[in-house]
């Protein structure tokens, strides 16, 4: 029986994004380990274990950094297991190097999967951090990934082919030990279009996303009051709280922001975009593909996205929405304001946009189901993670 290791940063991104991993290894009769940062999640279902370990997310600490590879390394140590997983930059960096570690006491890892879902604030070619400890931090951060990059049996996968080519460019990884793999994967059974389009008074336009200003919340409220008053449109504000992210916005605010109605968390996704026209992240964020982006493909419904690696992968300009040049917020809500200005105009281009976005994600990798299949055969498979498997996963 395979013993197999994955931790992520935060229970919920887990949750969200790879648990239908976890639960495809564990039906192959694979013996699975989770652990997450984050809250702590409750009993897991039957068929895997869960171990809950703090993770600082937002920033490197020593000593808490220091606890997450001791801690690592104890596991790997004493549970043994043969592949672990690593989700997200911390996980990789610090598990990774404590399961190198681990070998050289006879009990690591003989397979080291590391996903890196988005190049995110710290490691973004366009990343703006250049304090003093960022550059510190990003130089430890390339070190230790080349590290890790020149061990036996360690692969990398991305969601986007820019974010490989990035690190290829850098010289952190190589083409034999990494794959692009398109997102996390979308349930065409849970999120499809609407039976039958209402009609579209008010436009109903969503932002759903973590509630920060580098997702691009910040432009989407401007945008909103831009339109305060009107009541041919209707702008709706869904996400996570992030209590400690240092980039979040406040709750708060958006409770008394009278341009926008904000729902908080919601639990029903699928429900909510069959209720609305049009997704808009104006994202400033180095994002992999924004699971946002796909799940609205998935439900026909068009899409206004920053023109960024990732979000290109899913929004073709012109076809299934319309790409958004780069920028801050003032001009981003201003390349807003003038899509839906043309969408208002002609409300018929929102339906021949939303079709257009469905076959993209039909004839694309993006479905639960065939990116599931791709992380099972790279842990459970010596010789995919062994050897270049980018072209039999994806086109990257």
């Amino acid at each position: 029986m395979t013993r197999i290791t994955v931790i992520c940063n935060d229970s919920d991104y887990f949750l969200r994004h790879r648990l239908h991993v976890v639960e495809r290894l564990a039906a192959t009769d694979a013996d699975v380990t989770v652990i997450t940062g984050g809250k702590p999640m409750t009993k897991p279902s039957a068929g895997w274990r869960y171990e809950h370990m703090p993770i600082e997310r937002f920033s490197f600490h020593p000593v808490l950094d220091a606890k997450v590879m001791r801690r690592s390394l104890r596991h790997f140590r004493t549970e043994k297991p043969d592949t672990v997983h690593l989700i997200t930059l911390k996980p990789a960096v610090l598990s990774g190097l404590a399961a190198v570690l681990a070998r050289k006491f006879g009990g690591g890892p003989q397979r080291i999967l590391i996903t890196i879902p988005g190049l995110g604030r710290l490691m973004s070619p366009s990343s703006t951090r250049q304090r003093a400890a960022d550059r510190l931090a990003r130089s430890l951060v390339d070190a230790s990934i080349r590290f890790l990059s020149s061990q036996p049996g360690v692969h990398f996968t991305f969601e986007t082919a820019d974010d490989r080519h990035d690190w290829l460019h850098r010289g952190l990884i190589g083409r034999h030990n990494s794959t692009v793999i398109s997102g996390a994967g979308v349930d065409p059974a849970r999120f499809y279009p609407a039976g039958d389009r209402r009609v579209r008074s008010p436009m109903k336009i969503l932002f759903a996303s973590r509630l920060l200003k580098s997702k691009g919340l910040d432009a989407f409220v401007d945008t909103a009051r831009h339109y305060f008053g009107n009541t041919k449109v209707e702008f709706l504000v869904a996400g996570m709280i992030e209590a400690h992210d240092p980039d979040r916005y406040a709750p708060e605010l958006l409770e008394r922001e009278g341009a926008i109605k904000f729902l908080g968390e919601v639990s029903d996704m699928p429900e909510l975009l069959r209720s609305v026209d049009l997704v808009c992240l104006p994202s400033r964020y180095g994002e992999g593909i924004p699971r946002i982006l796909i799940e609205a493909a998935a439900s026909a419904v068009p899409c206004l996205a920053t023109d960024l690696q990732g979000c290109r992968e899913i929004i073709r300009d012109g076809v299934n929405g319309a790409l958004l040049p780069p920028g801050d917020a003032g001009p981003l809500a201003a390349s807003m304001i003038a899509a839906i200005d043309t969408y208002l105009a002609d409300p018929e281009l929102l339906d021949r946009q939303g079709r257009a976005g469905l076959v993209l994600f039909r004839n694309g990798q993006f479905r639960e189901d065939a990116v599931t299949e791709q992380f099972v055969r790279l842990l459970t498979d010596s010789q995919q993670t062994a050897g270049d498997s980018t072209s039999a996963l994806s086109p990257g």
